[in-house]
């Protein structure tokens, strides 16, 4: 019965991956900006959009959808963080 749980549970988190990050976005990577990434990073993300993501899936929208992820789940963290570094010194 527990290794059932488990398989439902990996599957559930599997799905929810999917839809979290392999979802293509409207975002248009000719309207944003360069960043540099590692290229072990670059070659494993490639690699991941293509097989998983197939034609319809772009790196871009892989690390939009990434970053979007961690502001949403991190941004409170964030603003509390960045208004104790931006406090006046007067």
């Amino acid at each position: 019965m527990e290794n059932t749980n488990k398989k439902t549970d990996k599957a559930i988190r599997t799905a929810q991956y999917k839809s979290t990050f392999l979802t293509p976005t409207e975002f248009m990577a000719r309207k944003g900006k360069t960043v540099y990434i590692s290229k072990e990073f670059h070659q494993k993300l490639n690699l991941l959009v293509f097989m998983l993501g197939g034609s319809k899936l772009t790196l871009a929208d892989y690390l939009q959808n990434l970053l979007q992820h961690h502001f949403d789940d991190f941004g409170a963290e964030m603003k509390e963080l960045y208004d104790k570094a931006n406090k006046p010194t007067f």
